[in-house]
């Protein structure tokens, strides 16, 4: 059932012209679209209580780096199915259905939201005011109209509640105003903030692992770059240098890196992923190894960590990226 969600996700986003990559395996995210400079990294699930935390924290990371707007579409929460046009929230990532999501896309946007002890909508508090005064009711008396309370009218008023679908309606229609809002699924500035990296604690081999990618980023950092690391995603870490852009190939200076002691199967099949999200992107890709030379993986660039190591600037590295 996910695996058709998945796919009928994937089509409609096509279907409004958005460059669509897909990942594979235990990724914090399942599709990365693009539409000009809107992007969403979308996690595809069955039930959406099945988010961890730890997913959650990746997804945000990724989004704020990627300036995407994180998105959750799934089918049905622990006890009951979803409904169409509701929004709901799974640690601070919005969380639709399918049909919510392309009924958005189509430029309707929901306009309720499940929270504690029900739904909800948002309303324009200051257009209550206005025309509630305008027309010369009180408060007291809309209040006993809509059967809540006259300090709830003054927290409608001044948008610091929200009522419900019921109590909304009500307003609207004994004012005769429509005060409803739609409800943006897109991340607003500010409200991905940063995520906190946690830390390691690993023996043997995954530690050596990890020494090795903490130096790797050292040296990105060396070069100028700031880095991010990442754990739930096809690649490793997300390096950038702000306002660079190689024009000759037309290239952004954001580059989704792999970093490995040696490539392997596996390790092909990952970089082949990232190659076609740095493609819808419009980014860069590299994959940094430990133990071989670079060799010829046609769909990414790939360094020696001795390579990466003499060159000087940043400048230096984006154009080796651009010039495959």
């Amino acid at each position: 059932m996910r695996e058709i969600l998945l796919s009928e996700c994937v089509e409609i986003l096509q279907r409004f012209n958005f460059m669509v990559s897909q990942t594979f395996g235990r990724s914090c995210f399942d599709i990365l679209a693009r539409k000009g400079n809107r992007k969403y990294l979308i996690k595809v699930l069955k039930n959406i209580d099945s988010l961890s935390y730890e997913q959650s924290r990746e997804l945000l990371k990724l989004s704020r780096i990627l300036g995407a707007t994180p998105l959750i579409i799934g089918m049905r929460t622990r006890n009951l199915p979803m409904e169409d046009g509701v929004v709901y929230e799974r640690h601070n990532i919005k969380a639709v259905t399918l049909r919510t999501f392309e009924a958005y896309l189509e430029g309707e946007p929901p306009i309720v939201y499940a929270g504690r002890g029900g739904f909800f909508v948002n309303i324009d508090g200051e257009t209550l005011r206005t025309v509630r005064e305008k027309l010369n009711i009180s408060v007291g008396e809309l209040a006993e109209y809509c059967n809540v309370s006259r300090k709830m009218i003054y927290k409608y008023e001044q948008n610091l509640a929200n009522p419900t679908i019921d109590v909304a309606l009500k307003i609207e229609e004994y004012l005769d105003t429509p005060l409803i809002r739609g409800i943006s699924l897109e991340a607003g500035e500010g409200e991905i903030g940063d995520i906190e990296v946690e830390g390691y604690r690993e023996r043997g081999r995954a530690r050596r692992e990890r020494d090795f990618k903490l130096y790797v980023l050292s040296i990105f950092k060396q070069l100028g770059f700031n880095t991010t690391e990442v754990k739930r995603a096809p690649f490793d870490a997300v390096v950038e240098k702000e306002d660079v852009k190689i024009e000759e190939y037309n290239l952004c200076s954001l580059v989704l890196t792999g970093i490995e002691e040696r490539e392997t199967e596996e390790t092909r099949q990952k970089m082949l992923i990232v190659s076609k999200l740095s493609s819808v992107l419009n980014s860069g890709s590299l994959l940094v190894l430990e133990k071989e030379n670079s060799s010829s993986i046609d769909y990414v660039k790939t360094i020696n960590v001795r390579e990466l190591e003499r060159m000087e600037d940043a400048s230096d590295l984006l154009e080796y990226i651009a010039s495959k």
